[in-house]
């Protein structure tokens, strides 16, 4: 069942989506394998190169709103299970009123559409970083690497049935008590979604981490899914600095069901601390 957490007076709920498989050789050279190695094999092993998909709906006044999608069809069999878990919440598809997108990567906004493209949520609109989405829907494709360039035929299907309805948004923007937070690096406009709680900031981050056990303890880590590893790289050491200094809530889409805690410092790096 999706868990709900009660924070200030907000309130989040993390919806599994499931499971996907990393390996080492998705951590690019250089890297110091050895100890890249021992870190995942202290983790757990094979457990720790795989990866959750979480998603979180934020329960407003206003009406429900999502931080990214899930899947959908776009994915394995593994994947594509937010649909089922915002269902046993008593949320429809047709209460979401905004679905606000970290960045665009099919793991993230896949759920948009079911699998012969028209969109599952016929009452919302997409909220994006406008560097986002200036890169995704603006920039012709020989300007792109080969990586982003190829995911532009599942960005059409998906974003297609919601053209008329994609707000972007400046640093700063969102409405009332959501702010986005440029996290760039992993894409260009890879944003964090900053929760006001009238207590600690929730900070759903998206993919800052991937690998929280080589990402924790070694920031600088970098992943071949970043389009700008170096900059993913100062982009995650400077927000894991940022949530471990101030007590803000993590609501991460990568670690561990449900991804929702707070950051302590570790020797170098950090740990993960699961809120009760």
């Amino acid at each position: 069942m999706p868990r709900t957490f009660k924070i200030g007076h907000a309130e989040i709920t993390s919806l599994l989506d499931g499971d996907l498989d990393a390996a080492l050789d998705k951590v690019p050279d250089p890297v110091d394998r050895a100890a890249a190695t021992r870190l995942i094999a202290a983790a757990g092993g094979d457990k720790a190169l795989t990866m959750d998909c979480n998603a979180f709906l934020l329960h407003r006044a206003d009406g429900p709103v999502l931080i990214d999608a899930g899947t959908g069809t776009m994915m394995h069999n593994r994947l594509g299970h937010l649909h089922a878990r915002l269902a046993e919440t008593g949320v429809s598809h047709a209460d979401i009123r905004a679905i606000y997108l970290t960045h665009v990567h099919k793991d993230h906004f896949g759920g948009l559409v079911d699998d012969a493209g028209a969109a599952m949520f016929p009452n919302a609109e997409i909220v994006l970083h406008e560097v986002e989405a200036d890169f995704w829907f603006d920039t012709p494709p020989e300007y792109m690497s080969e990586r982003a360039r190829g995911t532009l035929h599942l960005n059409d299907k998906a974003f297609r049935p919601y053209l008329d309805r994609i707000r972007r948004v400046p640093e700063g923007g969102g409405e009332g008590g959501i702010a986005a937070r440029l996290a760039p690096g992993h894409t260009p406009g890879h944003t964090a979604w900053v929760i006001d709680t009238g207590d600690a900031p929730i900070i759903a981050w998206g993919d800052v981490v991937h690998l929280a056990a080589l990402h924790l303890p070694r920031p600088e880590t970098a992943m071949v899914y970043d389009l700008d590893p170096k900059t993913a790289g100062a982009t995650r050491k400077a927000m894991l600095e940022w949530v471990a200094s101030t007590g803000a809530i993590v609501a991460a889409a990568h670690l561990d069901h449900p991804g929702i805690g707070r950051l302590q410092r570790k020797d170098a790096g950090y740990s993960f601390v699961p809120l009760p």
